[in-house]
């Protein structure tokens, strides 16, 4: 490339040399033109015209020669330039060609003007392949950066020193990353000389970046996604970084968390414990395990917490991570679990039946409930344990029998039998022996039910009496014996029958004989859809016919009963060969038991109901409150509502029973018990007497204020009674004192505990004077 260089110039007192020089001729000429005037004059003028030509050519000579010399050191301080200016380009190209960049020069066409060895190595094409090229011309930018390089181009353009990162073809079609450096070299005028570019291959960070950020991606998913919370903390318990479940869990934000310490978000005695564990795993350099409650915004919840440090790359740990596994479901499934085997354990315990636990195989009792050891008069369990059932039989099962049985066990998985059974005091009852294959932790049981059935057996035996008595009367009204053939065509026919059935049908023997379906006339209309089921399914398999039924005899509805065998002949009839007897009255005896067995049921409901009742006051009594409290606890836990009981009594009614007499004292209990049951407005609601003159009233799903108003209608209710009571000191009418407990129950807590605190309540009403109401204060 030509250099263009400006005009030499040397300066005289800052005065340019040629001038100096044209000066110095003009005074020799002017100084010449003065001596030629003044030689004729022989005057001092032409001696000085002389001194001043002299010194003018002195002051050339002087001149001259500076300027010569001044040409000299010029030349040699140019050859000088020349050979640094050489060696600086040797380096400068030796540089280029050993730097790890590739070096580019585009020319004012932007075409490449020189590719580097480098730019080989790095993007695969020699140099006498592109040069001459735009970068356009060939397949060397990516697509999709052409936008960001053509910004760079125009931002260099500028005259700016620009840098560009963007992705690059290699000649074999892969695609590199690289970062450009680009400086550009522009006239005066701002048009492109040339452009300097270097590039530097970063294909390999990008894909150490790319597969960094793929790493803490695929970590950050993980921690995001995790069902359990968890964190890393440097060494001063400041947060590093939580996940997504661990912020929700304490409803809050990542950011607001980060930065933060435990005892910015959780109790101190949490803060305290956790500190502890994570000092040893820091110091131990283990992983901890530690089980943690918290109270968060939603409740309590039970962590089984994981600590551990996270070590440098010298061993040393830096931060400790946690990990929080919300263990509650299974805390209070293990609760649930409990109550279950408490549950369990009371019906089990509590059955009104016998219950033994066997082995199958060796058919040995290895357990049972106390009912059983109260219904066989055992002194305890342990005579009952390890013994074969049969032995408390009046008559045992014989092998082949208990072989029977397993079977049918095996097979259906259920087997029932009454049997007669021996206490261990001898006295002999009935029982419905049952029993259920059952399989507990992979281990087959058979669960024995034994069901005291004596009085049953004996209404049962009461029933045969009747029946043997009714068989008396069968037999000396004999029965109908007969043979009736159903015909292809559908017609029955009666083929032999005896006398007896003219008394039971009502139809003399010969009109039956001779007329065909005559006796489906007789039946009952509501009885001969299922007759006719009955026999074509007799007919269709050839199984014995059992059936009853009623018919309509001009004596009246009488109810029938028949057995028959069937037989197929030859010629396609199916006859049975059967009996038939009227068993109206027996069919009226199983009414009347049914019936029997209905008021039965009556009395027992009407028995509960007075079990549960004071006989005194009419009103629910203690045990019914009891039963009742127990229910509602359970049920108000499941829908987290709250439960509240007032507890009151009488003001001094040990003066009122003096005073008055005890039969009056009891006609103020009923109409204080009647008065406040009748402002019960709920089915749930129960007013029970807890003992003596005091009551209890249950009002379920009733807040606090509530139960405050009630209490305030039942004093506004025993007032208006304007029951007198002169011997009271605090009023002259009966008047009652009451306590107030309202809680939401947990079966964490027994409902005795609200019992505990309303009679406590009670006690303050007392002891503030009596006549009012207190609510319980913790």
């Amino acid at each position: 490339m030509s250099v263009n260089r400006q005009p030499q110039r040397y300066y005289f007192r800052n005065i340019p040399l040629q001038w100096v020089m044209l000066l110095t001729f003009i005074v020799q000429v002017i100084a010449t033109i003065g001596l030629i005037k003044t030689l004729s004059n022989q005057s001092w003028t032409g001696l000085i015209y002389g001194i001043v030509i002299v010194l003018s050519i002195a002051f050339s000579f002087l001149l001259t020669r500076s300027l010569n010399q001044s040409i000299v050191d010029c030349t040699r301080a140019e050859s000088q330039s020349e050979l640094a200016l050489k060696q600086a380009l040797s380096q400068l190209n030796y540089l280029i060609e050993n730097s790890p960049l590739a070096t580019i020069r585009w020319n004012q066409e932007f075409r490449v003007e020189y590719w580097s060895k480098q730019a080989e190595e790095i993007f695969g094409w020699k140099a006498e392949e592109v040069l001459g090229k735009t970068m356009y011309e060939w397949r060397f930018i990516f697509e999709k950066d052409l936008e960001l390089v053509n910004r760079a181009v125009d931002k260099s353009l500028g005259g700016n020193y620009t840098t560009c990162e963007n992705r690059n073809y290699h000649k074999d079609g892969s695609v590199i990353y690289c970062v450009w450096y680009n400086s550009t070299l522009i006239d005066e005028s701002g048009n492109l000389i040339s452009m300097l570019s270097l590039a530097q291959d970063v294909s390999d960070r990008k894909r150490t970046e790319q597969a960094l950020r793929y790493s803490e991606n695929q970590l950050r998913t993980f921690l995001d996604n995790a069902p359990t919370p968890m964190t890393i903390k440097d060494l001063e318990g400041k947060y590093l970084s939580v996940n997504q479940e661990f912020a929700y869990s304490l409803q809050i934000s990542e950011a607001e968390i980060l930065g933060k310490k435990d005892y910015d978000l959780f109790p101190a005695e949490n803060v305290k414990n956790i500190h502890t564990w994570e000092m040893q795993a820091i110091f131990e350099g283990i992983a901890v395990n530690f089980e943690e409650t918290v109270e968060l915004l939603d409740g309590l919840h039970t962590f089984l917490v994981t600590k551990f440090p996270l070590m440098d790359a010298q061993e040393k740990p830096y931060a400790v991570a946690g990990i929080y596994l919300d263990i509650s479901d299974r805390k209070r499934a293990e609760m649930m679990l409990v109550y279950q085997r408490d549950l369990q354990d009371g019906i089990y315990n509590g059955s009104a039946d016998a219950i033994f636990l066997v082995d199958p195989l060796s058919i040995l009792t290895f357990d049972c409930n106390q009912r059983a050891v109260a219904m066989f008069e055992a002194s305890s369990k342990q005579e009952l344990i390890g013994i074969e059932g049969r032995t408390l039989q009046k008559r045992a099962f014989t092998e082949e029998e208990l072989d029977v049985i397993s079977d049918q066990i095996e097979t259906f998985g259920i087997w029932s039998l009454e049997v007669e059974y021996i206490t261990k005091k001898g006295k002999v009852f009935w029982g419905n022996l049952a029993v259920k294959r059952i399989t507990v932790a992979g281990k087959k049981i058979n669960l024995v039910r034994v069901t005291d059935i004596s009085d049953r057996k004996k209404m049962e035996a009461i029933l045969k009496e009747s029946e043997a008595r009714f068989q008396k009367i069968a037999i000396a009204s004999p029965e109908v014996i007969y043979i009736t053939v159903r015909q292809p065509d559908g017609t029955t026919i009666f083929e032999y029958a005896n006398v007896a059935i003219e008394e039971l049908l009502g139809i003399s023997l010969d009109d039956l004989m001779s007329t065909p379906n005559i006796h489906y006339e007789m039946f009952h209309p509501d009885d001969l859809h299922t007759f006719e089921q009955e026999l074509a399914h007799s007919m269709a398999t050839l199984q014995i016919f059992r059936h009853e039924w009623r018919i309509i005899t001009p004596q009246g509805i009488k109810w029938v009963k028949s057995q028959a065998r069937p037989e197929r002949r030859e010629n396609g009839d199916v006859a049975w060969y059967g009996f038939a007897i009227d068993i109206s009255e027996r069919k009226q005896t199983e009414i009347a038991l049914v019936e029997a067995e209905a008021n039965l049921r009556k009395i027992n409901q009407e028995l509960e109901r007075l079990i549960n009742l004071d006989g005194l006051t009419q009103i629910a009594n203690r045990r019914c409150f009891n039963d009742r409290i127990v229910l509602e606890w359970q049920r108000l836990h499941r829908e987290q509502q709250p439960l509240s009981l007032l507890m009151f009594d009488v003001d001094y009614f040990k003066r009122y029973n003096d005073l008055y007499g005890h039969q009056i004292g009891d006609e103020c209990l009923i109409k204080i018990a009647q008065a406040v049951n009748h402002l019960m407005r709920r089915p749930a609601d129960l007013v029970a007497r807890y003992g003596g003159e005091e009551f209890i009233v249950i009002l379920p799903n009733t807040h606090i204020s509530g139960a405050i108003a009630v209490a305030d209608r039942i004093h506004e209710a025993i007032k208006n009674l304007q029951i007198p009571h002169q011997d009271s000191i605090v009023s002259n009418i009966v008047s009652i004192s009451m306590g107030i407990a309202c809680d939401i129950p947990n079966l964490e807590r027994s409902p005795y505990v609200l019992i505990n605190q309303v009679d406590h309540a009670l006690y303050e009403a007392k002891q503030q004077g009596r006549n009012r109401s207190v609510l319980f204060a913790a």
